[in-house]
């Protein structure tokens, strides 16, 4: 597969997904889940492939959700972020608006990132370390 910068074969594609340090889901224009990886869509399995991204979101978010593909394809924004508590972790969540090179709407992608040890870095490590 070509990208922007190099290109990777479909087997080095499918583990640099797997391997992210977040969780990511993927609709088409058309609302149809069309990818999922990560821990956080444990209620998520492969029989939501294919079907309407409402289906996989609970019915406590589907206002929220609509109101983000309503802008999203309307052009009039292309993020929506929110964060939360969850128990002892903190819960990061993005969904991003995604295009092609003229501009136009091809899906939306959905992105949660546990972020509690971010949360507390201090200071400076600019070569990783552990």
């Amino acid at each position: 597969m070509y990208f922007q910068h190099g290109t990777l074969t479909p087997e080095q594609t499918r583990l640099v997904l797997r391997d992210l340090p977040i969780d990511v889901s993927f609709a088409d224009e058309n609302d149809v889940l069309v990818y999922w990886s990560g821990a956080i869509f444990k209620t998520c399995d492969a029989r939501y492939i294919g079907r309407d991204v409402r289906a996989c979101h609970p019915e406590n978010t589907l206002e929220c959700l609509e109101e983000i593909l309503r802008e999203f394809k309307a052009g009039t924004r292309d993020v929506a972020e929110g964060w939360e508590q969850d128990g002892q972790r903190f819960k990061y969540t993005s969904y991003t608006a995604v295009r092609d090179d003229t501009g136009t709407y091809r899906g939306i992608l959905e992105v949660h990132h546990d972020v509690t040890g971010m949360r507390a870095l201090e200071g400076a490590q600019r070569l990783p370390g552990w």
